[in-house]
């Protein structure tokens, strides 16, 4: 008998969604295990509830995924649906990655297309792309509420710098005022001695670090100070009264830690003792990682130099180094070409945009629900304005003081509304056009390389190749993904070799 996980997941908002319960979840899952001949190992149903899918810290997630690893008796982990297990990409395909190397299978119940084939990795992949997507509208949401917080001067993002705290608000304004930041008063007076310490110009960061952690201030983490944590403090806003939130500054109601005086003269004396530091630049090279010597094997790296005013890329051999050096953009033209000799079969073409039409349907028709539920808000909101306008005008039941602040509020809810209409629109133009992307792949691969931004680029890299080999500036072997040898073999995708010899994972010329 096939041994069977079940894994169900409710967030605090979901608990009233109909069809959402854990108690369905384990239902249709324990029906589907039965229907299908597996049974559910002994205390092998794994409940999370009241947690959110968009991190991986969930403690009955981390128990099934350390089972997996340790019980080799496990066949399939089961879900009602994919975007129970993760709403990140990201996340999801190193859940999928983990029980892979087990080799055991994910289920998901409502998604049967979503099997172990090169295609279904390829759905299940645009699928968790797509519950990101969505997760990333509740998200917004949350994100509004915290920048109001910030509007008002209240620090959102959870716990400050060392020095402060978190504390209830004794006389709060709204919700949003209810915990507020503090002075804490056991760890002030080292903040302040941190910053004197500095400005004698006697101690380093190392130093004040190893003078902190020997007084037992630990971070807000609860870890030993390290010299970069202490730099970070030492350039924190946050001490003199203000903080950054979203990319904007803002003057904090908090009390300040360190005087104006004291913070500039630090922020002056850093830089002076920074200011002839080399740091060696970063830059993103677009074959980092893919690129090999075919000589030694050793890995490609890559380096910007500066000669006369005149910038030069290369990649180049760390191992061989001599008569390595190749331009940066001569190869990656060269690996333009190279997916040019990569065709799809009709058929799978076929498939591929089938499916990616039916998630653009999906999509649509999900941002027209929850547009409507925003418009209805809106009318809701605009009738009770009318009615208001009228008790205060027409009946005289409403003083001007109390007209004034409610309509304000309800003025500034409809805005609020529209914004989250006008951005819902932009979410899934964006979502769109990433499945766009998708159907241009599957209609020309060459093509969609060529017109596809550097991140899209790299994407489609680790798709399709694990590593392409380099002697003197020329492609010369290369490496395919297992996934793309699988289809290779069942069809699905052609390679054009044109004299480049082509390697499987065990480093055999492919046929």
């Amino acid at each position: 008998m096939k041994i069977a996980l079940v894994y169900a997941r409710v967030s605090t908002d979901e608990q009233a969604e109909e069809g959402k319960s854990i108690e369905t979840q384990i239902k249709l899952a324990t029906k589907w295990t039965k229907d299908n001949g597996y049974v559910i190992a002994e205390n092998g149903i794994y409940k999370d509830e009241g947690k959110s899918a968009t991190t991986l810290n969930r403690q009955a997630l981390k128990d099934m995924l350390a089972r997996c690893i340790g019980d080799e008796h496990i066949d399939i982990v089961l879900v009602q649906d994919t975007d129970r297990l993760a709403r990140n990409t990201l996340d999801h395909l190193t859940i999928k990655s983990i029980l892979k190397k087990k080799e055991i299978q994910l289920i998901s119940i409502s998604q049967p297309m979503l099997d172990d084939s090169p295609e279904g990795t390829l759905v299940d992949t645009i699928i968790a792309s797509v519950n990101a997507f969505f997760s990333q509208l509740t998200g917004r949401k949350v994100s509004k509420v915290l920048e109001e917080k910030a509007q008002m001067g209240w620090y959102p993002g959870g716990r400050p710098p060392i020095g402060y705290k978190n504390i209830e608000n004794p006389n709060p304004e709204s919700t949003l005022d209810e915990k507020i930041i503090a002075i804490d008063q056991s760890t002030a007076p080292y903040v302040k001695k941190m910053f004197e310490m500095y400005l004698t110009n006697s101690f380093n960061v190392q130093q004040i670090a190893d003078w902190l952690n020997k007084k037992g201030v630990k971070s807000v983490n609860g870890l030993l100070l390290a010299p970069s944590t202490v730099d970070n403090y030492l350039k924190n806003k946050f001490y003199i009264g203000e903080f950054q939130w979203a990319g904007k500054n803002y003057k904090g109601k908090h009390e300040k830690l360190i005087d104006d005086e004291l913070f500039y003269k630090v922020q002056d004396l850093l830089t002076e003792r920074n200011q002839n530091a080399s740091r060696k630049r970063i830059h993103n090279f677009l074959l980092s990682g893919f690129v090999y010597c075919s000589k030694c094997g050793s890995r490609f790296w890559a380096e910007r130099h500066t000669k006369k005013g005149v910038t030069y890329d290369h990649y180049y051999c760390s191992n061989c180094k001599t008569g390595t050096y190749t331009d940066v953009v001569k190869l990656e033209k060269k690996v333009e070409k190279l997916f040019q000799k990569i065709e799809l079969s009709k058929e799978y073409s076929k498939e591929i945009m089938d499916k990616a039409l039916a998630m653009i349907k999906d999509l649509r028709e999900n941002t027209d629900v929850e547009k409507s539920k925003l418009t209805l808000r809106k009318n809701q909101i605009e009738k009770a304005l009318k009615d208001l306008e009228d008790e205060r005008f027409l009946y005289k039941t409403v003083t001007d003081e109390k007209y004034q602040s409610i309509s304000s509020r309800y003025e500034k809810n409809i805005a609020d509304i529209e914004d989250d209409i006008s951005k819902l629109g932009l979410d899934k133009s964006k979502k769109i056009k990433s499945l766009d992307e998708l159907l241009r792949l599957a209609e020309n691969i060459g093509l969609a390389y060529f017109e596809a931004k550097p991140g899209l680029k790299r994407i489609y890299l680790k798709m399709f190749f694990k590593k392409i080999y380099i002697s003197e500036g020329k492609i010369i072997k290369y490496d395919l993904s297992d996934e793309v040898n699988d289809l290779i073999k069942n069809g699905s995708v052609r390679v054009r070799q044109n004299g480049l010899a082509l390697l499987d994972s065990n480093q055999k010329p492919f046929r």
